[in-house]
């Protein structure tokens, strides 16, 4: 019988921060041809083992050893040199630079006199586009990109290179289901040709439709490993987190309230025409659509954060003229952005800082902060939200992706906001994480607020939504109730052009 041998092998990792210990004893193992699975609540270790792994942090105690030698002084340089490529979770471009520039970044091709090869560069760039099916601008900014087309420019790096072991870490957070499709084909065609993978997601289906093999972490403990067909849903919710917990129930629509919120022939040139739709109390209306339909965008105009062309927007039944995010929190709404490293937080702030931030700006009269109060406020909505944090005083950069996220809902929920529109809000959080999110919205919805929820994940919009609104190139094109939506009439609406949105109702 051959014995196989792995090509990245861990031994009794150890790592703790600031005396906390978040890794015990960790061995896992990946091999050629793999897709092995990472899966774990927020704060449960796969971020900090996956960076041990890439160099960017240091094991406690602990071997690993990559193509059968033990590596002693790894480093980020040392892992991309050896064809070891890793796509965190955060976003991890130069804004200012091309696509271009961007996907060769570290690795640009020179020519004569040690100069860069411009010409050779664009067209390795188009060249693994292409292989990807990613129709974006190489010149374009990439920070003028959508989110999902960002990250598209990652990958892309990543695959740019030569490498044996490539680690996806929530690559598929702000993507639609074609652009999963897309990604999962990319991935299966580097299994074939012998590229071992870690796959880290917190979306279950992904993990059955991908993986080949599985390793659950708790607490900074592997609690199994096995392949895929071991598992069921349940089994591996139950490894996971240590309860049962179901995601597929629908909630029931409810009576909505009175209007809070409506919106008129809202219209942005080139971006977004003839918006309508009108939000209620007691009421989660979901917003569904492909990226580069203007979902965002709608939602930032709604706040103030970009400007309109033309169109009105009422609040309560008066018009208001928002021109900015601060005057949109003093008429009660609030936006949990698409991308929270950039513009959902201060990374070099505290936990507490953060969370009451909104607050501060909504309670503060003639210049006096009621600080003390507002602390209470947030340091509850805190511990009602689990979040997982090593000191309320600690760097909200230092808290893993999920539990950021929490810190930016518990931000607005701390500012009593009535309209809360939330984009991707379960982005990168675990499955507890999002039971928990979804427990909160629902409560929201029964205290009175309203909701608009922006969402890339399907089976979230159907099971929490009361109302589906459709977009396709910056219009509405449906609206449907909860009892007709399904996933197939959403996907059919969201792939036609140049049908007519309804009117507001």
């Amino acid at each position: 019988m051959t014995v196989r041998t792995p090509v990245l092998q861990l031994k009794n990792i150890n790592k703790s921060f600031s005396g906390v210990q978040v890794l015990h004893d960790i061995s896992f193992e990946l091999y050629e041809g793999e897709i092995h699975c990472l899966v774990g609540e927020n704060g449960a270790g796969k971020s900090t083992l996956i960076k041990i792994i890439s160099g960017a942090y240091r094991a406690d105690s602990g071997a690993l050893t990559y193509q059968g030698q033990t590596v002693h002084d790894l480093n980020p340089r040392w892992s991309l040199d050896h064809g070891i490529s890793t796509i965190y979770q955060e976003i991890d471009t130069v804004p200012a630079l091309s696509v271009a520039e961007n996907i060769a970044l570290g690795n640009e091709p020179l020519g004569w006199g040690g100069n860069i090869d411009w010409s050779a560069m664009r067209l390795r760039a188009k060249k693994v586009l292409d292989e990807m099916g990613a129709d974006i601008d190489l010149n374009v900014p990439v920070g003028r990109l959508k989110v999902a087309h960002q990250q598209m420019v990652v990958i892309a790096r990543a695959l740019s290179l030569n490498r044996r072991v490539l680690i996806l870490d929530e690559p598929t957070a702000v993507f639609t289901a074609s652009e999963i499709e897309i990604l999962f084909r990319i991935i299966r065609r580097l299994k074939s040709q012998g590229i071992a993978i870690i796959y880290i997601s917190h979306h279950l289906d992904e993990i059955f439709q991908i993986g080949d093999r599985i390793t659950v972490l708790r607490d900074g403990w592997v609690t199994r490993t096995g392949a895929v067909n071991e598992f069921d849903k349940n089994t591996l919710v139950q490894a996971m987190v240590g309860r049962q917990i179901d995601l597929s129930q629908r909630h029931g629509s409810s009576t909505p309230g009175a209007e809070l919120l409506r919106v008129v022939n809202l219209t942005r040139k080139g971006v977004f025409e003839k918006i309508n739709f009108v939000l209620r109390q007691k009421e989660i209306v979901g917003v569904a659509g492909l990226v580069g339909s203007g979902r965002t965008e709608v939602a930032r105009a709604l706040i103030g954060a970009d400007p309109v062309d033309s169109g009105d927007v009422y609040l309560r039944g008066q018009k208001q003229s928002i021109r900015s995010p601060r005057k949109a929190l003093a008429l009660g709404m609030g936006m949990l952005p698409e991308s929270r490293k950039e513009e959902g937080l201060v990374q070099v702030r505290s936990v507490t800082e953060n969370a009451a931030y909104s607050a501060v700006e909504a309670g503060a009269r003639l210049g006096v902060v009621p600080w003390k109060r507002i602390k209470k406020l947030v340091w509850q909505i805190i511990a009602d939200l689990e979040v997982h944090y090593p000191s309320l005083n600690a760097e909200v950069q230092y808290l893993s992706g999920g539990n950021q996220q929490k810190v930016v809902l518990a931000k607005w929920l701390a500012a009593h906001c009535e309209v809360m529109i939330l984009d991707e809000p379960t982005r990168g959080v675990d499955v507890g994480a999002r039971s928990e999110i979804y427990k909160l919205m629902q409560r929201l919805k029964q205290d009175g607020k309203a909701i608009l929820m922006i969402s890339s994940d399907l089976p979230e919009i159907l099971t929490q939504a009361d109302r589906i609104l459709v977009m396709a190139k910056g219009r509405i094109v449906g609206d449907l109730s909860h009892e007709g939506a399904t996933e197939e009439r959403i996907l059919s609406l969201a792939l036609q052009v140049g049908k007519e949105e309804p009117d507001a109702k």
